[in-house]
Order: C-alpha cells, then structure tokens, then sequence
C-alpha cells in the first residue's frame, strides 16, 4: 500500500505531501489543476522514465519520494533485493527518485541506489499504474497471450514449456556444431593426428614448465648460488659470533634479569622461537647446499631439463599454446578424433537427443494450449458478462487461439497464437480487438480485464488516471463499482471528474492551484464532511451549488457508505 508521497519542485507542484489510506482513495480537481502530476509521480516511484522537462521552473532539481507498506508481494520483494545485496527488513519501503534540470536522474530504495531498469522491476511487484493511455497496451500484438495466461493461471504450463523449449535448442545448436566439425573432419584429420602424437611424445605435466624454468636457472647460477648460501650458513651457525650464539647468548642473559624482574619472562618464549627459527633455517640451506652440489655435478641432469625445455618451446612455437593449453587440446583432439571414428553414431545420437527434446517440447506445447483454450472458454463468457454495465450493451469478446505454423518450430509465445476478438454490434461477429475496438472501448474492456484479473494481481496498489473519461450516468456507475470492488483487494487510487465516483472514495483528496506573484501553485486537500459534501456538489452543479445539489452529494456518500457495511 503507498502511505505518503511527498513531491517537491515537479512541473507546478511546488512542494506537496499525500497520505493515502487502505481501500479506495479519489483524487478531484479542476482541469489543469495537476490531479494526473500526482499520477505520474507515482510513475516515477515505479521506473518510469524521467523527463528533465518535469522540473519546476527555476528550479535545479526535482523529487519524489513515496512510503510504501509492502503486504502480498514481500516476499518477492525482499527476494529481489536480496539480489541486490540490499536490506529489507519489516514491511516498509522508501522509494526515492530525484531529477536534475541538466538531464540527470537518481533512484534511492531504502538509501540504496538502482538503475531505472531495476527499479522498474521493483515497480512491477509494487503499483499497476493505468494511466489515461495504458487501456493501448491491448493493441500489442502479444496482448491476447499476456491477458488470456494470467487468467487461466497457465504460468505453470508456460514455464514448463519454455524450459523445454530451452533444452531443444541447445540440442539444435548441439547438433549443428557436430555437423560442422564432422565436415572440416576429414581435411583436418591430418592435423590432428600429427599434433596428438607430438603432444603425447612430449607428455607435458601441469606445473612443470615453470619448475623447468626454475631448476635451469638454479643449476645456471649454481656457483654463485653456493658463495651466498655458504656465507648465510657462516653468518647463522659458523664461528666468531655467529647469530644462533648471540641468540644463545641473549637467551642467557633475559634468563638472569628475568631472575630480577619477573616482567621480563613474558619475552623469552618470543626469543625460544627466533633460536628455533635460525636453527631451521640454517640446516635447510645446509641441505640446499648438499643438493645443489649434487646437482652440479651431474651434466646429463642438465641435458634432460634443457631438452624438456627446448620440447616444450617447439610445440608453444608451432601451435602457440602452454603447456596447460597442449594438456586441454590433447583432449579436445582425443574428442575430435573418436568422434571422427564414429560420425555416424554421434549423429545418431545428436539427432535422437533433438528428437526427444522436441517430442518433449511438443507435448509441454500441447499441454499450455489445452489450458489456454479452456481458459477462452471461461474467461470470454465472464468477461461478456462485464461488459454491458459498462455501457457496451452488446458488446462480445472472446479469445481466438490459432496454430501457429509448422516451419515456425517452437516459438516463445507458444504452439498457438492469441487474439482478443471484439463486437459493440448485435449482428456483427466479433473481429480482432486492435481493428475494430475505439478508445472509449478499450478504455472499459482494460477496466473489465482489471476487474477479472483482481484475484491474479500480485500487486497491492492500483492506480486509475481518469479510466472514467467520456462516460456518465449508470455507466459511470457501473465503473465506480468495479474501482470499489477492486478496492476490496488491496488499495486503489482513482483520479475521477466524476461526483458519483468520488463519492464512493473512503479517502477524498482535492487538488487546487493558484497563481501568487506570478508562479503557479498547487495545493492538496484531504476532504471530509461538509468540505467534501460541498466539492461533490460543485462537481456536479459547477459554480451554481444548490441545495439539491448537496443534498444529491449527501445521498451518494450515504449509498456509498452503506455498501460497504
């Protein structure tokens, strides 16, 4: 549920705070006076995209900032960002998105900053925003498809299928990278062996071109190396001084002061380990030495580690790979070549793999459309159902479903395609949705789907900008009972022109402007009792209130108030 928005510097709002409650608020105001700015505030909150033109004038910067109370959807939400790496504790979000007059933008979740991508799929789960222009969304070509699997809940299927989907593909391209490899096989074989027989002759082994390297230069250096080892040796256990005495004596003497002050036990273990170290590392030099004479010694030692050498540089020079590259190549040629030995059977296999995953794939297909198409029968019934309270007396849609043609394979959106189908005329079979329906229509078919879909909508706030424009008596009376009983499943926003529809509102907001030194102002008002009864009134009368006018406003309040006990 959105609790508070707070706008500061958008377009002629020049500072505003709102507070919402749970159910059904309406928004009122005059023509112009900035009733849909508080929409496309929201809009912001969710991701839409931010206009530097929205900025007040003279102003530097913009912000909104919105207090949502998350209900149905934390659990999604405090997944997502978890993703993020963001903290979601509790049930309360601070959405926050600042605009720059130089182009630039932020959003803020929590503190936290996101892309607008990301805070558009953090929308999604938030507010469904049907603006004054959504009800086109009907006019895409996946409309059918999208509307018809929220309500006959085939996501599983869908799901299910694209997975499937999935496997087959990797499959096609598995098969086509086969038949690829298997026509250069023959050209290449050649190579192939030549190479695997040089790479075997030479068995590299992971690790020992670099211990090559190292033990050349050991046995390169050996002479020098022996001097500086021989003089390390001298300096940590020779005579005259040498460090592992100093450290014996110094032992010695920590020892007998210790015996004065008591403070001083504490350092000797700290010298034990320096005497114990010295003592280490003295007789490991003096192995290296001994090895290293070895070592020197032995010219065909030499010869091996610089034959390894120059074996390891000819291949690195001739098919320009390391050693752990000549180690992973010879078993890709170890692939290669048993492949080649056996084309047809790997075909074979191939082959069959992209069979049965596209069998599997046919029948999850199958599945989804068996769905779908239940799920048209259902849904055109009720939908037709809803549609003429809503001042479309014979008006008909229905869901057609298609198959979609063999050599498409298996297209994303499924075996079939979907469209709404549409009539307003008795006689007149119904046609697709797109050619046929205008926009006063497609406005209250989108009111009629929102209402069939209450139950599906993993949302908490829905927002109507003016979904009653162009209509009035029953039918505008018929809408506000739609927006009431969708109220009923979590908190709905409505800017209405309507009195009989801002009477049903459980939380009335009025939004004025006035112009004060030449700058334009806007104020919003929440109204209750007389106030309200006074701006229903004016909405229905304009400047001429009467008092059969107020009295009309009283009557609708007490009807509505009354439906709702």
């Amino acid at each position: 549920m959105l609790e508070r928005l707070r706008i500061k510097n958008l377009a002629i709002v020049e500072a505003a705070e709102l507070s919402f409650s749970a159910g059904l608020n309406v928004i009122t105001g005059e023509t112009g006076a900035g009733k849909s700015l508080l929409v496309e505030s929201v809009n912001l909150l969710v991701g839409g995209r931010a206009d530097s033109g929205l900025v007040r004038e003279g102003a530097a910067s913009a912000s909104v900032e919105g207090e949502f109370r998350v209900g149905a959807a934390a659990p999604a939400v405090a997944a997502l960002l978890g993703e993020w790496g963001i903290d979601f504790e509790g049930d309360t979000l601070i959405v926050r998105r600042e605009l720059g007059a130089n182009g630039k933008s932020r959003a803020l979740v929590n503190q936290a900053a996101l892309t607008q991508s990301s805070l558009r799929q953090l929308g999604e789960l938030l507010a469904d925003l049907h603006g004054q222009h959504d009800h086109q969304s009907l006019l895409r070509a996946d409309a059918g498809a999208h509307v018809l699997d929220r309500l006959g809940d085939c996501e599983p299927e869908r799901d299910a299928y694209l997975e499937h989907r999935e496997r087959w593909r990797a499959a096609c391209a598995a098969l086509e990278v086969l038949e690829a490899q298997l026509a250069t096989h023959e050209t290449r074989r050649g190579h192939w062996i030549e190479a695997a027989l040089e790479i075997d002759e030479l068995d590299p082994r992971e690790g020992e071109e670099a211990s090559l390297r190292n033990e050349a230069a050991r046995l390169a250096h050996a002479g020098r190396l022996r001097e500086l080892i021989a003089h390390a040796v001298d300096r940590l256990a020779g005579e005259d001084g040498a460090a592992l005495d100093r450290l014996h004596a110094a032992a010695h003497a920590l020892e007998q002061a210790a015996g004065l002050d008591s403070s001083l036990l504490s350092i000797g273990p700290a010298l034990d380990d320096a005497r114990i170290a010295a003592a280490d590392a003295a007789r490991s030099l003096e192995d290296y030495a001994a090895r290293l004479e070895g070592e020197s010694a032995d010219p065909d030692e030499i010869g091996r580690i610089e034959l390894r050498r120059e074996g390891y540089a000819k291949l690195a020079r001739k098919y320009r790979r390391d050693a752990a590259g000549l180690i992973a190549w010879r078993e890709e040629l170890r692939q290669e070549l048993a492949t080649g030995e056996d084309a047809e059977g790997a075909l074979a296999r191939a082959r069959a793999a992209g069979s049965e995953a596209a069998a599997a794939c046919s029948a999850a297909g199958r599945a989804w459309g068996l769905k779908r198409k239940s799920a048209a029968r259902t849904w055109g019934q009720r939908l037709c159902r809803e549609l003429p309270p809503l001042g479309l007396p014979n008006g008909r849609i229905e869901f057609a479903l298609e198959a979609v043609a063999g050599d498409e394979g298996f297209p994303a959106g499924g075996l079939e395609r979907v469209e709404i189908r549409f009539t307003a005329n008795p006689g007149q079979p119904p046609a697709k949705l797109q050619k046929v329906a205008s926009g006063g229509e497609l406005s209250r078919i989108m009111l009629a789907l929102k209402c069939a879909l209450e139950a599906q909508d993993r949302v908490d706030v829905r927002i109507f900008d003016e979904v009653d424009s162009g209509i009035g008596g029953p039918v505008a009376q018929a809408v506000g009972e739609r927006l009431r009983r969708l109220a009923d499943h979590g908190q709905v926003v409505c800017v209405t022109h309507l009195p009989m529809i801002a009477a049903l509102g459980q939380h009335h907001l009025h939004v004025t402007k006035h112009v004060t030194a030449g700058r334009t102002h806007v104020r919003v008002l929440t109204l209750e009792g007389g106030d309200r009864i006074e701006a229903l009134a004016r909405m229905l009368a304009g400047d001429r209130v009467s008092d059969t006018s107020r009295r009309q406003a009283r009557e609708w309040i007490s009807a509505a108030e009354l439906s709702r006990t």
